[in-house]
């Protein structure tokens, strides 16, 4: 017996000895690992890590030194004064921005904070996705990795009750789900300041050596002084040395260029001025350069024409100023335009004109003339597109051309374009029991028949008319999730086309020859 225990103890002290050296290689595994991992995705730098506006393109650089892959999400903090995870509240009332490398998927957080909004939006499309302080544009947002470098845009633009100086911080997540900091670094300040916002330019893209183009700004609290439009061979709206960089004041109607070396504007011209401005790169026209305000929105025409010698492939860039003299600068560019070589005589163009659209009844269709006037010679055929732009609401207007949308032209032409709304409607009353009824009314009729009915048949034909109250309760059920489902009782199911103003952007193209004019929308 003894011998027997001393046998086990020997056996036990010899595996005892073993299996602390197991656990000890799985703790020093453990432990790189674990040192592995808290090196991993760490933030780099934020471009710019200083500035002001009311829009912006922030780069965010992060590094991994495993591998890029690594790294699953990365986030940008724009904080009001409070550092993340500082204080109880700290993520209300921010604008703090969530990038999934995998899908693209972009997130905001809520107005509370806490969570982030339900609805996102997906890098690369014209999704939006907005809360009280910021709105981030998919569209202009995306992602890179190269080697261990993964660099994100998040494309932002502030509203105006979020003006006031912000401090910008990062953080990186990884494919657990882990956050690899344990507190977001501050990387960077900015200033938001104007609520000037640039939305769009027609055409965003093309190529010719003159082109009017159509610039859309917004401004919610309706104090747009001066709108700039940059065209330049960089994306950098901050410098305008040779490039064609244009000024349009409001209050006056005045338009200025900026000179070569871009220290300055020219002295102005008044818009309808049959005298033009250039500079080395450009001309711009006072006849065809003008601004049209429709409520929050101003839309500014620039008739411009290039130099021989600015060809090639250029970056537009759009900026503001309001009443209080605050900017907003992006160096994001909203388009790209090739600027070819002037013809030696003038070429045959097109403009566009339309009358504006003032809807009293919602839901009823209304209409906007839309006048092609042929210049140079012009003979030929003209497609006609339309675009609206709007808040991001439910049930915004809708465009479309009465057929045909491309009509021949060699004199003054008009077409039709109609603006279509919706109306509020209320939902249809649905009774949920509906299938029960119908169920329970087989099974009735069913009981109703067995008494009478032949012994040799009975069975056979209640499990025929139980099958047949079956089928009934299914294609009930069938019939209400095949469709939205709809409420219990009487509401309504949308609110229809808000009241406000909108603008529809039409867009006429000839081959390499487009122009755009700007229908003012009013929803009464």
């Amino acid at each position: 017996m003894k011998s027997f225990y001393v046998l086990i103890s020997a056996s036990w002290r010899r595996s005892s000895f073993k299996l602390s050296r197991v656990f000890a290689v799985l703790f020093m595994g453990l432990n790189v690992a674990g040192a592995m991992h808290a090196q991993s995705a760490n933030p780099i730098s934020i471009s710019p890590s200083s500035g002001s506006g009311s829009v912006q393109a922030f780069i965010a650089t992060y590094t991994d030194p495993n591998s890029a892959t690594d790294v699953q999400s990365l986030s940008l903090f724009i904080m009001n004064g409070v550092a993340p995870d500082s204080k109880s509240g700290w993520s209300a009332n921010a604008c703090i921005l969530n990038y999934t490398i995998g899908s693209g998927v972009i997130q905001l957080v809520q107005d509370a904070g806490g969570a982030f909004l339900s609805n996102t939006a997906i890098a690369g499309t014209v999704q939006t996705v907005s809360n009280s302080q910021c709105t981030v544009l998919a569209i202009l947002s995306s992602a890179n990795i190269s080697g261990n470098t993964v660099t994100v845009t998040f494309y932002v633009e502030f509203t105006a009750p979020f003006r006031g100086a912000k401090q910008l911080y990062l953080s990186a997540g990884n494919p657990e789900g882990d956050n690899n900091t344990n507190l977001p670094p501050q990387v960077g300040n900015y200033n938001v300041t104007s609520s000037v916002l640039p939305l769009s330019v027609f055409p965003s893209s093309g190529s010719g050596s003159e082109q009017i183009f159509t610039t859309v700004y917004s401004d919610e609290t309706t104090q747009v002084a001066s709108v700039f439009f940059n065209i330049k061979s960089t994306a950098n709206n901050t410098s305008a040395a040779n490039a064609c960089k244009l000024r349009y004041n409001l209050d006056t109607a005045e338009i200025l260029l900026v000179n070569d070396a871009g220290t300055h504007y020219s002295s102005p011209i008044i818009s309808g001025s049959t005298t033009p401005l250039s500079n080395s790169q450009c001309t711009v026209y006072g006849v065809g350069t003008y601004a049209v305000t429709s409520g929050n929105y101003v839309v500014v025409y620039f008739n411009v024409s290039f130099a021989p010698g600015f060809e090639g492939e250029k970056k537009i860039t759009m900026a503001g100023v309001d009443e209080t003299g605050a900017s907003s600068v992006s160096n994001g560019a909203v388009g790209t335009y090739t600027v070819t070589t002037p013809p030696p005589t003038a070429a045959p163009n097109f403009t566009l004109t339309n009358t504006a659209v003032s809807i009293a009844l919602v839901g009823v269709p209304e209409t906007s003339t839309i006048t092609i006037t042929p210049s140079g010679g012009f003979n030929g055929n003209v497609a006609l597109t339309c675009t609206v732009i709007s808040p991001a609401i439910p049930d915004p207007p809708t465009c479309a051309f009465a057929t045909p949308s491309t009509i021949s032209v060699n004199a003054e032409t008009t077409a039709t374009l109609v603006v279509n709304t919706t109306a509020a409607s209320a939902a249809r009353f649905h009774n949920p029991l509906q299938p029960f009824f119908v169920a329970a009314g087989s099974i009735t009729m069913a009981a109703l028949l067995f008494p009478v009915l032949p012994v040799r048949w009975r069975w056979q034909t209640r499990l025929s008319l139980l099958v047949l109250a079956t089928i009934a309760g299914v294609t009930g059920c069938g019939a209400i999730n095949s469709r939205v489902i709809a409420p219990t009782s009487l509401g309504t199911a949308n609110p229809g086309t808000a009241a406000g103003n909108y603008i529809v952007a039409v867009t006429g193209t000839s081959g390499a020859t487009t122009a755009t004019t700007a229908v003012s929308v009013t929803v009464k």
